[in-house]
């Protein structure tokens, strides 16, 4: 019985080690800022910063903190009303430190001192 009971304890303590010691990088806060610009208009429509969880997906930080319109594929249509006009070639696209991003919003993962700048503009 002793020795069952010492198992038992040991098995306890490795568990709770190993989860204390189990922390990754997404239990970090980042701080990151975002804008938001109608350059066919030549407007500011946020200039935000933001302290979140690295790793959040972009997608959350703008549906938590905006009011934003995605298609079921995971496309950007809309921010706090100002829309994309595919019949006038008017879309919404986005950088991230400057550098035009190739992955939906859905899958960006923010990091430490991102910034992100998402515009409305003519795409020709």
């Amino acid at each position: 019985m002793k020795q069952i009971k010492k198992i038992f304890i040991i098995t306890i303590l490795a568990i709770v080690m190993t989860a204390c010691g189990n922390t990754s990088a997404t239990d970090e806060e980042v701080s990151i800022s975002l804008t938001i610009t109608d350059q066919t208009t030549n407007t500011t429509i946020s200039d935000d910063d933001f302290t979140v969880q690295s790793g959040t997906p972009l997608l959350t930080i703008l549906e938590n903190n905006y009011d934003v319109k995605v298609t079921d594929d995971g496309f950007l249509t809309a921010i706090e009303g100002y829309q994309q006009d595919t019949d006038e070639s008017i879309f919404w696209t986005y950088e991230a430190n400057g550098e035009m991003v190739n992955e939906g919003i859905a899958d960006y993962e923010v990091e430490d001192e991102d910034h992100i700048t998402f515009d409305l503009q003519v795409i020709e």
